[in-house]
């Protein structure tokens, strides 16, 4: 039998989570994929009341998962809607198309989301900063895609295969 070392175990703090302000979202990295191997990353992702996400899209190589922790979170797909509220879990595989925003235009929604593999974190963390200092935070329609399209995502209307 082969002999196995230590392994360690990694714990985040909430205080000590990375912070990152997407436009209006706040993304809370909490594993980055370094503790992983960058098969998975977690973090948590707050909308304000009446706030939207990312614009309508898919991913070649993503999964993700997202636990609702905390309000409602509508996740929008070319069948329709589905609705999410504190602690349902909406399951998006590599090819399907989403979108997702708060549900209510009072409260706030907060997810917890998986993403493998889990440098995925980093368009988070490219997002953070292109949109610093941007009025609204948004970024344009080009922009945007270009962003996604480095990490695998893509617009509805883009083929599924290269």
């Amino acid at each position: 039998m082969p002999t196995r070392g230590p392994v360690p175990v990694s714990l985040v703090p909430f205080s000590q989570a990375e912070t990152l302000k997407v436009g209006p979202l706040i993304v809370r990295v909490f594993e980055d994929g370094s503790n992983t191997q960058n098969r998975v990353s977690a973090v948590t992702i707050t909308l304000p009341p009446g706030t939207s996400g990312p614009p309508m899209h898919w991913h070649r190589f993503y999964d993700e998962l997202f636990f609702v922790t905390k309000g409602t979170v509508v996740f929008s797909t070319p069948e329709g809607d589905f609705v999410a509220k504190t602690g349902d879990c909406m399951t998006v595989p590599p090819g399907a198309i989403h979108t997702f925003r708060n549900g209510s235009e009072s409260e706030e929604g907060e997810c917890y989301m998986t993403a493998t593999p889990g440098h995925y974190v980093d368009y988070f963390r490219m997002l953070s900063k292109a949109t610093a200092g941007l009025v609204g935070g948004k970024l344009g329609k080009e922009e945007t895609e270009h962003l996604m399209a480095l990490f695998g995502t893509f617009p509805p209307d883009v083929e599924s295969e290269p």
